[in-house]
């Protein structure tokens, strides 16, 4: 069984990237591990006093994209894994390509915050460089 990996930030762009893994599961069989990545830059942005309260605070909004995700995926047909890791987005969509193995990666070409990527370079781009395995940019 192949394994598909598709990257979530919340944005219009990544959720027709789960489309395109769902449609490619509805082909040949296929397992979907839909991954969102958690900067650790996010901490800075946090006003949470104790540690545990900040980690509570900076999952909040990734584990809401990814619950909306298995409900859209259930709603096609597809059911997918979760996975919320903290680190850069690229380097550890690559980490986990390699971890599981996988046929292929699923991201959109941008992400939710377009002010980022003129700071930080696109994510698409660089994980088209690193990645152990296919990347499909979706537009």
């Amino acid at each position: 069984m192949k394994t598909l990996i598709v990257c979530l930030d919340g944005s219009p762009l990544s959720l027709r990237a789960l489309d395109r893994a769902i449609e490619a599961s509805h082909c040949q069989p296929a397992d979907i591990l839909a991954v969102t990545v958690v900067e650790a830059l996010s901490f800075f942005d946090c006003q949470a006093t104790d540690c545990e309260t900040a980690f509570s605070h900076i999952l909040r909004e990734p584990k809401r994209v990814l619950a909306e995700a298995q409900a859209y995926a259930a709603e096609r047909g597809a059911t997918l894994r979760t996975l919320a890791e903290p680190g850069r987005p690229a380097e550890t969509v690559a980490r986990i390509a390699r971890q599981e193995d996988a046929d292929t990666i699923y991201i959109g070409s941008r992400g939710k915050d377009d002010v980022e990527q003129l700071l930080l370079g696109s994510v698409s781009t660089r994980l088209v460089q690193i990645a152990p395995c296919t990347v499909v940019v979706v537009r």
